[in-house]
């Protein structure tokens, strides 16, 4: 069976919000508003929401090169 998008985005695993925060050095708060703008996706597992790891990393890296971007 091919692999999909999904399965890639969740090959490194579901974080919490409060970790995808921390590794990002932004409030929870920040996290929510990112997820609810469609910026960074999320799946309920029960009542707890979760984070693709890869996403997270994704998100640091694109703002990265964006930051680079805009020095040159």
């Amino acid at each position: 069976m091919p692999t999909t998008n999904h399965d890639e985005l969740l090959s490194d695993g579901l974080e919490k919000v409060s970790d995808a925060a921390r590794f990002l050095k932004v409030s929870r708060s920040a996290i929510y508003k990112l997820m609810e703008s469609g910026i960074l996706p999320s799946v309920w597992i029960g009542r707890s929401r979760r984070i693709p790891v890869r996403a997270v990393r994704k998100l640091a890296s694109d703002q990265l090169a964006a930051s680079s971007l805009d020095e040159e």
